[in-house]
């Protein structure tokens, strides 16, 4: 089969999508299928698999955008590709993957975690927003017009779909899934023992980890007032959060500080060798306020680590049997609270683990691609009934 995956960008340091993106890639090469990856430029590569940068053709961002849809509805009206299935919304691809959800449901994110004075000021900060504007544009005819295949990465993605869009035909969820480095028992004993000693966390101290590239919109702020409330209404437990991301980590250092949590809480960079905080961590804990499907908790839960997210998180969805704890949303702080205490609980921690180990089998890349083949099997074929809408 001859498939072309699109992307905007291909550069996995960006994010979960892009990462996602090349493992199915590498995957659906090493199956035997001819794979072309189409974005405006790449900082990836893979034996096999064919890179096309189209370029990033114009001055403004929704120029450059306008300019690679077109590309790539050129690309396909030559007829190389049997699949051409895209993450972001191209009008004429046969097999849309909304990887960072619908448009309306991330805009719905960004009004709900603000005061309604700041609800008020982003919702028109959101008309001006014309890069915003033109994506919502292809999404909505894309998903209203075109009878494309729409492979949401959890029932809560699917969802959006119908309450947004009033889509279920022709829509099948294709649950998110990650890959994880294979660690032996005494790599893994070791970063173990090293990370700790640095945190100041002995064998008994719970510690737990939040990986995030945008603290806003993973409720880090929250994270860190929940954490404290827990921690001095329960006389002070032996407990640490560690927070690896890049953002604007002085302000939340500030944060911890008032709050009397400073020594407790430790700020690290991004790292492409996340697998060592993992090995440090008890639990795993993110409080999202939108994420389709987080790839952060589907790792956590590959190495059996318990984990605490939202009902904002598809990932939620895999938690259900015993793995994790959901609470409603960030702001939900006694929730947050009793959550924390339960992860704290060493006895409740392994049979938590047992959950995730049970899990994990599940989630893999390998699974994912099995289930995007038989989906493309089911695709409607290329230019079935679309205007490309130049």
């Amino acid at each position: 089969m001859r498939i072309a995956l699109v992307i905007e960008r291909m550069d996995p340091a960006r994010g979960g999508r892009e990462t996602s993106t090349g493992q199915i890639a590498a995957l659906l090469r090493a199956r035997g299928h001819e794979v072309t990856l189409l974005c405006q430029d790449a900082r990836w590569e893979h034996e096999g698999v064919t890179v096309r940068a189209l370029g990033r053709k114009g001055l403004l961002r929704t120029r450059r955008l306008e300019n690679f849809v077109h590309a790539v509805q050129s690309e396909m009206a030559g007829g190389a590709y049997d699949i051409v299935h895209a993450t972001l919304p191209i009008p004429g691809v046969n097999v849309y993957q909304p990887r960072s959800g619908t448009m309306p449901a991330q805009a719905a994110a960004a009004l709900r975690r603000r005061s309604w004075v700041g609800r008020v000021l982003a919702a028109g900060a959101m008309k001006l927003q014309v890069h915003r504007r033109y994506l919502a544009n292809l999404e909505a005819r894309l998903v209203r017009q075109t009878p494309c295949l729409v492979l949401p990465v959890s029932e809560m993605v699917a969802r959006e779909l119908a309450e947004y869009y009033g889509r279920r035909e022709g829509v099948q969820v294709v649950m998110n899934a990650a890959d994880v480095a294979a660690v032996d028992e005494q790599d893994w004993s070791h970063w173990r023992q090293r990370a700790r000693y640095l945190l100041g966390a002995g064998p008994e101290s719970t510690v737990f980890l939040t990986v995030a590239k945008n603290f806003e919109l993973k409720g880090v702020g929250e994270l860190i007032r929940g954490f404290a409330r827990w921690y001095h209404r329960n006389n002070r437990p032996d407990a640490r959060l560690v927070v690896v991301g890049r953002d604007n980590v002085e302000g939340y250092q500030r944060h911890a500080g008032l709050r009397d949590v400073g020594d407790r809480v430790t700020f690290a960079p991004p790292t492409t060798e996340i697998e060592r905080w993992y090995a440090a961590c008890d639990a795993c804990v993110l409080l999202s306020w939108y994420d389709p499907c987080s790839r952060v908790v589907l790792e956590a839960l590959r190495y059996g680590i318990p984990c605490l997210t939202t009902s904002y998180n598809g990932a939620a969805e895999v938690l259900g049997g015993g793995a994790g704890v959901v609470i409603a949303s960030p702001a939900d702080t006694k929730g947050l609270e009793a959550a924390l205490g339960e992860l704290h609980d060493v006895g409740g921690r392994q049979r938590r683990r047992e959950a995730c180990l049970a899990a994990a089998g599940n989630l893999s890349v390998d699974r994912h691609v099995s289930e995007l083949l038989a989906a493309y099997a089911r695709a409607p074929r290329l230019g079935a009934g679309d205007e490309h809408g130049r």
